[in-house]
This record gives structure tokens, sequence and C-alpha cells, in this order.
């Protein structure tokens, strides 16, 4: 992972660049707490091998696996947000999935592999989100 400081203000701005092989859920959080960060929003595009992505059950307050058939995926969109805690930062994804036939699957980002990269904008927010699960 490459991270770069794009703005040093009261609100920071950073750019980080996962390599081949990184995980983006438990990266993101590595970075996070390196960085010290507070509350944060977060947009990518890239690509993934080996991806997990769930659906928030209302019932079980859990996530049911969505099955992804596919080994690479392109990421179409990934969003969220990062919140500070007191067993260290906690990453919500929501991505869309770029599939080999055109089609399009999307969900909670449970968990990532990089391949070949993928280009991260983080931006620290002057305020808490709170979460809504």
């Amino acid at each position: 992972m490459h991270t770069t400081l794009q703005n040093s203000g009261p609100q920071r701005d950073y750019t980080v660049v996962f390599d081949p092989g990184e995980e983006v859920v438990q990266g993101l959080a590595d970075f996070a707490r390196q960085e010290e960060l507070g509350p944060a929003s977060f947009a990518a595009i890239g690509g993934f091998h080996g991806v997990e992505i769930g659906f928030y059950n209302i019932d079980t307050r859990g996530f049911d696996h969505i099955p992804f058939p596919y080994d690479q995926a392109e990421v179409l969109s990934l969003i969220g947000d990062i919140s500070p805690g007191e067993d260290g930062p906690t990453v919500h994804g929501h991505v869309v999935l770029g599939c080999p036939d055109g089609a399009a699957r999307g969900g909670h980002l449970l968990r990532g592999t990089i391949r070949p990269i993928l280009i991260v904008t983080v931006e620290e927010m002057s305020h808490a989100v709170p979460s809504h699960h």
C-alpha cells in the first residue's frame, strides 16, 4: 500500500493505492489506525480477485453472503466510511462489481483481495456518521 497526503488541513485527504494481493477492508482499517484518522469517507475503483460480498439481513442483524462466481472482478464503484472505535477503526463499504459477461453485482464489501490495483480516495470528515445497522 502506498499513501499520499493530498490535504493536511483540519479534514485530511489521502490517496491510497493498494498493490496486488493486499486485502482492502483490513488494509483500510490498518491505514486509519496508523494515521489516527477521525471519521472518514472513501471511494475507490480498480480490481479484485477473491471477493466476498453480502446483503444485510435486518432480521438476523448479520450479513447473508452473496455468491460471486468469478475469480476476477472490476470494481466499478466502492464507497463507504471509516469509523473510529474503542476496538479500532470499522470499515463499512458498499461495492458494485463488474463481471466478465458485462453483468454487475453489488452489496456490502466483506473482503476483497486486490488484482491488479485499487485506488482509494479517503476524506476525513468533521463529524461521525451514525451507523444504520
